[in-house]
């Protein structure tokens, strides 16, 4: 309740006592705890004051999902005089007809992050790396409902399935790579040598497979073949752009450059 001692005149000092409603009031109460509870806001008429709420920041979430997380927030009634204000009673906002805002609040999620795996690799489509071993592989990824994916670090690390395994293939025996032959190692039209590197490795993979191909033929690493013929032959002159007219009009044809890209123009 809010006493209004003495309204005297239009602009006095207002002041109100704020009582506790669980409290009785003593006979015996003395004057100094009285004046405990009187609080002056400054000179003006009574009609002028006005009760609020006043509400703090949210708290963190108490628990990210799970559906138990809870924020706080403190509400706090004021009485207001013009500018100035002072923390009262959460009572008389209530007898002033004010309903408090929300103290507290649902948060997180209802479902925690958890890991989803997808199905695993074909074995045999999967990379072999060693005899009749492949490596089967599959996707990991922490979601949480509606298939909605996170980053890692949103689930427990420990709890990570795993995403590549070990298994049987037929297929993951040594075989022979060949590559490229080289140029002919001979002078112009006289006899010489190709070469070409060949490299034993797991089946549909570049990784190095040991003596795992030595009961398999070896290919060739080498065959004969002849040089380029000794008579030099120009290359054909012709304009390799449709600018060249312009080229020329433009008196670029001492250039190297566009000597070559258009050298029938330039020629003419």
């Amino acid at each position: 309740m809010i006493d209004y001692p003495g309204d005297h005149s239009n602009q006095e000092a207002v002041p109100f006592f704020t009582e506790d409603s669980t409290q009785e009031t003593e006979e015996d109460t003395t004057d100094e705890n009285e004046e405990d509870n009187i609080v002056i806001l400054g000179k003006g008429k009574k009609e002028n004051l006005e009760f609020e709420w006043t509400t703090g920041l949210w708290s963190k979430c108490s628990e990210t999902c799970g559906g138990n997380g809870i924020q706080q927030r403190k509400v706090n009634c004021i009485v207001r005089l013009y500018n100035a204000t002072q923390p009262v009673d959460d009572i008389l906002c209530d007898d002033a007809g004010l309903t408090a805002p929300a103290s507290n609040r649902k948060c997180g999620f209802d479902q925690c992050p958890e890991w989803t795996t997808h199905e695993w690799s074909p074995c045999e489509k999967s990379k072999c790396f060693e005899w009749h071993k492949a490596l089967q592989r599959r996707i990991v990824r922490c979601e949480i409902a509606a298939n909605l994916t996170l980053d890692p670090a949103k689930c427990e690390p420990d709890a990570k399935p795993i995403d590549k395994q070990e298994c049987y293939s037929e297929k993951c025996v040594g075989k022979w790579k060949v590559g490229r032959w080289s140029e002919c190692a001979a002078a112009c039209e006289t006899k010489g040598l190709k070469y070409r590197i060949i490299q034993c490795v797991w089946y549909g993979t570049k990784k190095p497979a040991g003596t795992a191909c030595k009961d398999l033929n070896r290919p060739p690493i080498m065959k004969p073949c002849v040089g380029i013929s000794c008579t030099k032959t120009e290359p054909i002159c012709k304009d390799h752009s449709m600018f060249c007219p312009n080229v020329k009009m433009m008196n670029m044809c001492k250039i190297m450059r566009y000597q070559q890209q258009c050298c029938q123009t330039c020629r003419q």
